[in-house]
């Protein structure tokens, strides 16, 4: 069986895991729902989030693919959601604005691009170029924890089940990349894939050491 004719199963798990990786954010806004603050949190995540799935809307209507216009959709929906969340709950708000505002104008920019730009193959490029390296600027952001977890010899600081999430996600984007033979694609999830495939392997060399339960005495009268 050759890649091409496992197209339509790859492409929808990739859409179904992705948008199960968006709905993450879900519990982290819960979280500032029962603190009542989003305390020293940073807006940052959900932001990038909301430009980097705009972009990639923005490539995939230009390239005419349901599933990444489908995707990223969703993406989009959720991740100004959030941002929403944040902003009821932070003490930041001017900060937050702005850097969304920011983020709107970008978008705005972009979209302006497209319409002007009379070669579409130039604009699927470019387009691809933006979406990609945004990509990668946040699949690097985890390589400072890297570094502190080979100082320290500690995994605590890293999440297992959303790095093994990241894993399978970005797997599936880099082989569906490769049966659409597109670079955009296939490269940011195979270093996304491989950057996520160091992270758990770390939890081998640095395995967490479990706590000694206490043992609670008794004394007897």
């Amino acid at each position: 069986m050759y890649l091409s004719d496992l197209k339509d199963l790859v492409s929808s798990l990739a859409v179904i895991t992705t948008i199960l990786q968006f709905l993450s954010g879900i519990l982290v806004c819960k979280q500032y729902v029962v603190n009542g603050t989003t305390s020293e949190s940073s807006p940052l995540p959900f932001i990038c989030g909301f430009i980097s799935s705009g972009l990639w809307l923005l490539y995939g209507l230009t390239k005419q693919d349901n599933k990444i216009i489908l995707v990223n959709t969703v993406g989009i929906t959720l991740m100004v959601s959030y941002v929403i969340v944040f902003y009821i709950y932070t003490f930041k708000k001017t900060s937050v604005l702005r850097q969304f505002l920011l983020s709107i104008t970008i978008y705005a920019f972009t979209i302006g691009y497209m319409s002007i730009e009379e070669d579409n193959e130039v604009l699927l490029n470019r387009l691809g170029l933006s979406a990609c390296s945004l990509t990668l600027l946040t699949i690097a952001a985890p390589m400072i924890k890297l570094f502190y977890v080979i100082r320290t010899k500690c995994t605590d600081c890293l999440p297992f089940p959303m790095i093994f999430m990241s894993l399978i996600v970005s797997s599936l984007w880099f082989v569906y990349g490769v049966i659409e033979e597109d670079v955009y694609l296939s490269v940011p999830n195979f270093i996304g894939g491989a950057l996520a495939l160091a992270q758990l392997s770390l939890f081998v060399i640095f395995p967490s050491i479990p706590s000694s339960p206490l043992i609670s005495k008794t004394t007897l009268a």
